[in-house]
């Protein structure tokens, strides 16, 4: 009678045991698909970030130049009414000269 002692259903105690020994397979694939699913997501959000800090500096260096450009108007602008500054515009952007002015091209290029 002691063979089939040993093949009887396992007690509550040995029932508990096992219970701490690890659970079964279900769980541990459940949280290893979990554990996927977030290093995923971290991965997405990684990129999304590298991302969002290239276009930052794209915006800066676009902010920069922005700025230079609205500074060298502004400066144009505080020397709009000066008449030595219109003089020099007129010279250099619209090839103008004051009467009496003699002009000279070179023609050796």
């Amino acid at each position: 009678m002691q063979e089939y002692a040993d093949c009887t259903e396992p007690s509550a105690e040995e029932k508990t045991a096992r219970k701490k020994q690890g659970g079964g397979t279900l769980p541990k694939l459940l949280l290893l698909a979990l554990l996927l699913l977030i290093g995923a997501h971290l991965l997405n959000l990684r990129q999304e970030i590298s991302r969002a800090e290239a276009e930052k500096q794209t915006l800066s260096a676009q902010l920069e130049q922005q700025q230079r450009e609205n500074d060298s108007l502004s400066s144009a602008l505080e020397k709009a009414d000066d008449p030595e500054y219109l003089q020099e515009l007129a010279r250099e952007q619209l090839d103008m000269v004051s009467p009496g002015e003699k002009v000279f091209y070179d023609v050796s290029n």
